[in-house]
This record gives C-alpha cells, structure tokens and sequence, in this order.
C-alpha cells in the first residue's frame, strides 16, 4: 500500500474514534437536545425538596413553638399516671382452718370523662354493645350516655360493679379502644361460709367521704363495721401500695410497673371451731320448735324466728370456742356490690327492736334470772355462813308478796340444794336475814369483782357492760334525777328493801350479757382464777401474749359449794333437780353441772310467763372440765326448756354424741372426751365408715 493511501486509512480511523468520543459523551446532535432536558428534572427534584423541607420546617415550628404550651401541658398530666395498689385484707379462719373471710379482685366499669361529651368525634364506639356486656343501668346514665364525673368530687364514675367474668373478655375488646373507659380492679371481701359466725366476724364495706377526707383512707379502702373486722380493723386492714402507669396522651395505658407493693394485712386464726360453731346455730334454729311449744302451752300464738345467743368456751384458758347469735345474717349482704340479696340485707338493717338482726346478742344486756343465783349464793355464804331455810312457795315481807312458781314446800334446803332446785324463797330469806340493804351492797361487789358489770375481754367493740342494781349504784344512777325532783319540791325516788330481795334471784334492774354469764361462770368453775375471754388464737401465726389469770378475793371451800350445788341440778341424786330431765346421769353419759335460768322481763310482765327468758349455763366433764356453754333464748320461756335443750346438743357435739328427740343419747354410747382433734378425728373415722358403707 501506498504511503498516501495509508494516511487517510489513519486519518479515517482517527475520524471514526473521535465520533465514538462524541457519542459516550453525548456530544452528537440527539445527545445534545436529550441533554438539554437534563437541568429542566433536576431542576423540579430540587425545587419539590426544597418545598418538602419548607413544610416539614412550618408544621415542627407549629409544633415545637405555637402549640408548645399546649402539648407541654398535655404530655406532663397524661404521661404518668400513679394509681392505688390495694392491699389485700387479712384473711380469717377458726382454729381447725375453715376460711371464715377472704378476698377477691372485682371488676368495675370506670368513666373517665371525655373534654367534649357532646362532639360526635368523641362518641363512644360500639356503646351499645358496652351497655349490654357490661350490665349498665340507667341510673348512671344522662339521655343514655355516662354521666360526666364532677372533678371537685370523683375522678370517674362507675358504670357497672362487678362484671361477670364471662364477659370480661369480650368487653376487653372494646373497652381498650376508648380511653374515657377503663376496667378497674377493685377488692372485694368475701365470707364463704355465709352466715356462719355473721355476728362475731361482722362485715365491712367502702370507705364515706369523711373517712377518706378525715382519717387517712383511700377511695375504695375496706373498712370494717362491725365484729372484728370493725374491733380489729388496724390488724386487718394492710398499706396500700403504688403502681405507675404509662399511658398516651389520650390516656391509653402503656406500660406499669410497682412502685411501692404495699403491705397486706395480718391473717386471723380464731379460737372458734368450726363444729362447734355450725351445732351452736343449729341448736339455736331448732330452738324455735322448743319455744313455740312453750307458746302453745300458755295459749300464746308462734314466734316466726329465734332470739338468742349461744356462747360456747374451754374454761381452762377461756378460748371461745362458739359463739352464735340470731336472727342471723349473712356478711356477704354488706361487703358485696351489688349486694347478692338487697331484700334481705334491708330487711337486717330496718328489723325492729326486738328482731335487732345486726345485734350480737352474745353482748348485748338482758334480764338474767335465775343463772345469777351462784353468785347470789357465793355472795351469802363467804360472809353470813350456808345457812338452811324452808323452801316455801311464797313469803312475806313488809307487806307483798314474794313468790315461787311452786305449789307446795319443798322442805329444809341449804345453799346448794337452793341452786339445785332454783328455790327463789331460799334467796329472799337470806337476804331479809342479813339485812337486805347491808347484803344487797355485798352482792353488787361480789358481783363485780366475779365479773359481771364489766366488759369480758372479749376483742369486739360494742359489749355491753350491763347493770348492778345494788342500793350504792341505785343513789348514784338516780342521783341527778332525786336532785332535780328535790328543786322541785318533790320526795325523792327510794331504794325499797324490797329490791334487794328480787336483786338475789337476778331480778331487779339487773342487767347482764351472755358473756358475762359464761365469764363468771368459769371463774367460780376455776374457783377464783379469772381469765379474759377471748376470740384470737393467732395474729399472722404467732399467738398473742396473754395476761396472767386474775386471782378473785374468795375461799376455795366456798368456790366448791357452788360447784356442788350446780352438780346436783343434774345429779338425779333429788327429786327436784331442774336439768336432770335432760342431762341425768340416765339419759347423759357425761357428767355435767349446770343452772338453769327463767328471767322475768317488760314482755313477760305484760304478755305473761311465755316470754320469760331462757337460760342455761353449764360444764363437764365435772371431773376435768374441758368445754362450757351459756345458752339464751330471749323471751324463750322457760329456761328448762329451749335454753337446756340448747345445750344437751352442744355438749353432744363437743363428745360425739347422737340425741334422741327427747334430748337424750341414743342407748349406750362412748363420748369422745379427749381434746379438739380427738372429737374431729372421732367425726371423721365416723365419716369415712358412712361412705363406705353401701346405701340400700
């Protein structure tokens, strides 16, 4: 090839990549116009950035600056929320472990409050559906909507108590969509067996304005009313705990966490036994057939209910270990909201007088009759001697009358054939031959000192102290009333000698409680020593301390003539014996003592001798005595009658005893008479060999 060819070969191939330059660069005339667009885009993407940015700035200025104060506020009051953990409230048993009070997590519907009620943006979602689950009732609702909390006066209202927990859960659904509704746990008190020992637990409920106001409470605290939940309402009770919520400015919670887990109450175990407990209501409802027979017999129409109380303790360490009272009710009407029986809790709190369903009558003061007498009769012999006296039908003094339900003498009787045979004529003579005025001072001592006109020890607020119609506490008790009536130019009122005899048969103005009965009654058993009654067996497992025993003024041979008068009321050794019937050597295979009691009252002076008062006290075994019982029917009648009744079943209760329906064990039988966990392992071989048994 020529040189000239072969340059424009280089010259050509030098043209061609320098095109090819062109074209990656885009520098041929398409490359050129596409290039021409590229600024145009770019420009756009920058343009839309920088108003993105312009935005974003304004709407964090709106935020950040504007409305700072706004959500400042918002976020400070609704980002952490404290609310009361509650303590749970210590739990109640006897003293072989039936669960006498416990507690439950209840829970409520709570309304908050919305800012704008009236804004449909603020309804409620599925309200209706809520309505239904929840149960809500029209009370608490304004033109069907949740009525707005006063904020000078509740933090929320409550819609529904209680809900069933078959619907928690799909209400749940709902709820947790609506901030202005919330779900609260709430502790309820629960009393298991019902009725059962209703009048020594007592019951509690929420706590008034006044005591969250005024005494250191919370809203919703449980505070006790009655019986130990009221009497023992510091041991109870526990410290309420802290938890924190986090919650969304529109009041959605987040996250919890405890800050301070509180303190729950102490646990009670009592002295009472189940057993015995459940024979000491029973014996107090079949009560009613005995009274009512007593109605029949005086021509009196029935009684609807039974008035008493039974009182059942060891009287070695004077533990109790029944105590009943009726007319009866049941805790759970109180403690729970809503109440599950609304009739019959408003039938408890409005019963009249006489009915007194709330009374614990084992507290309370009555007309004491004749169960008074070993005091009387302690009282006459320690200082004027066991003299004899013919036990007439009646006497006279100073004019009236002083009579004995007897139709004839029952002859010559002494100290202790007077209690056996309850002869009232023994007790006016003896006061007339020591002076009635000088002996019925003597009386009101002694009767103190043994415990009556005082409270027993027992750890329930209310007990009643009674009255000692002595001739000193007569002057003071009308001192006021004979003053004013000297201004008046009026005669004072008199202490008539008179009163001192009724004073000694346990008449008069005496007034005194099943539990004074039952205290002195173990004092002169332990012959002098006096122990406070007492219902605590354990607070939080550790027993209480205990006072050394009281040691009465009193000799030990007098002590014991009382004893022996109360041996022969059963003996069947005379024929006048007023418990033999019942707890004779014959129908009873435990030997017992005991007093009955027939009280004279306002009833019974108007209506007539069918509404006496009824009362029996008793213990055994005489040889090692293990377990008391006072029982009192009020204006029952006879105390030979409902009043012995009454405690033949306990005393067959206590040592495992079956009663025909005269009140008497069933052909030969052998009584558990070892301690409390031989008569319940006594029940429970018995119990196994009944199941084994195979029914016909």
């Amino acid at each position: 090839m020529s040189r000239r060819a072969t340059d424009r070969l280089d010259k050509r191939r030098l043209q061609e990549r320098r095109r090819l330059l062109r074209r990656r660069a885009g520098g041929s005339p398409e490359g050129r116009s596409g290039n021409a667009a590229a600024p145009a885009r770019v420009s756009g993407v920058a343009l839309a950035f920088t108003l993105g940015l312009a935005a974003l700035g304004g709407r964090l200025y709106q935020l950040q600056v504007a409305q700072h104060s706004q959500f400042a506020v918002q976020s400070a009051s609704n980002y952490q929320r404290d609310e009361v953990l509650r303590a749970m409230r210590g739990e109640i048993r006897t003293r072989d472990g039936v669960l006498l009070a416990t507690n439950r997590l209840a829970i409520d519907l709570i309304y908050t409050g919305r800012r704008h009620p009236d804004d449909p943006a603020e309804a409620i979602p599925a309200w209706n559906k809520i309505r239904y689950l929840a149960g809500i009732k029209d009370d608490v609702l304004v033109r069907g909507q949740p009525r707005e909390p006063d904020p000078l006066k509740e933090t929320g209202v409550v819609l529904a108590r209680n809900i069933p927990e078959d619907r928690l859960a799909a209400l749940y659904e709902y709820v947790v969509l609506v901030p202005s509704l919330e779900l609260r746990e709430r502790v309820e008190r629960v009393y298991p067996e019902g009725k059962m020992a209703a009048h020594l637990l007592g019951y509690v409920s929420e706590a008034n304005a006044t005591e969250v106001g005024e005494d250191g409470y919370t809203v919703g605290d449980l505070i006790g009313r009655a019986g130990l939940e009221h009497s023992l309402q510091k041991t109870l009770e526990g410290r309420n705990g802290v938890r924190r919520r986090e919650v969304t400015a529109g009041g959605r919670p987040q996250t919890e966490r405890i800050i301070d887990p509180g303190v729950k109450g102490r646990d009670l175990t009592l002295t009472i036994d189940s057993r015995l407990q459940r024979a000491a209501e029973t014996a107090l409802r079949e009560g009613l057939a005995d009274v009512n027979a007593g109605r029949r017999k005086y021509g009196k129409p029935p009684e609807p209910i039974t008035r008493g109380a039974v009182i059942a303790i060891d009287p070695r360490t004077n533990e109790v270990l029944a105590m009943a009272s009726s007319p009866a009710y049941d805790p759970n009407w109180f403690s729970r909201v809503p109440s599950p029986d609304s009739k019959a809790r408003t039938w408890a709190l409005t019963s009249s007088s006489l009915d007194a369903v709330m009374q614990n009558r084992v507290v309370q003061t009555f007309d004491a009759g004749s169960v008074f007498k070993p005091t009387s009769t302690l009282a006459y012999i320690e200082r004027w001697g066991n003299r004899a006296f013919n036990c007439a039908p009646y006497i006279r003094y100073g004019g009236p009358r002083y009579n004995w339900h007897r139709s004839g003498s029952l002859g010559t009787v002494d100290g202790r054939l007077a209690i056996a045979f309850s002869c009232n004529t023994w007790y006016y003579q003896a006061a007339i031959s020591a002076d009635p005025i000088t002996y019925a001072n003597y009386l009101g001592r002694r009767a103190v000192e043994l415990g009556f006109g005082r409270p027993t020890g027992l750890e329930l607020t209310g007990e009643k102290s009674g009255y000692i119609p002595s001739p000193i506490n007569f002057a003071q008790t009308w001192a006021a009333t004979n003053l004013r009536r000297k201004t008046q130019g009026l005669e004072p009122i008199p202490y008539y000698p008179g009163q001192a005899l009724s004073f000694a048969i346990g008449q008069d103005s005496l007034l005194v409680t099943p539990a004074q009965v039952i205290s002195v009654l173990s004092t002169i058993e332990n012959e002098g020593r006096r122990r406070p009654l007492t219902v605590v067996k354990a607070v939080a497992g550790k027993p209480p301390s205990r006072p050394a025993p009281e040691r009465v003024p009193g000799q030990t041979k007098n002590f014991k003539l009382i004893k022996e008068g109360m041996n022969i009321t059963t003996a069947g050794t005379t024929a006048w014996g007023t418990a033999q019937h019942v707890l004779g050597p014959q129908w009873f295979p435990v030997r017992t003592a005991g007093k009955t009691g027939t009280a004279e009252n306002g009833m019974s002076f108007r209506q007539g001798y069918a509404y006496t008062n009824a009362w029996y006290e008793g213990y055994g075994p005489i040889a090692n005595p293990t377990f008391m019982v006072v029982s009192f029917f009020q204006n029952g009648g006879e105390g030979s009658g409902p009043a012995l009744n009454a405690t033949a079943k306990m005393f067959a209760a206590r040592w495992c005893l079956t009663l025909d329906e005269r009140h008497h064990a069933t052909g030969p039988q052998q009584p558990c008479l070892g301690e409390l966990d031989h008569m319940h392992e006594v029940y429970k071989v018995r119990a196994a060999r009944t199941a084994a048994t195979p029914k016909r």
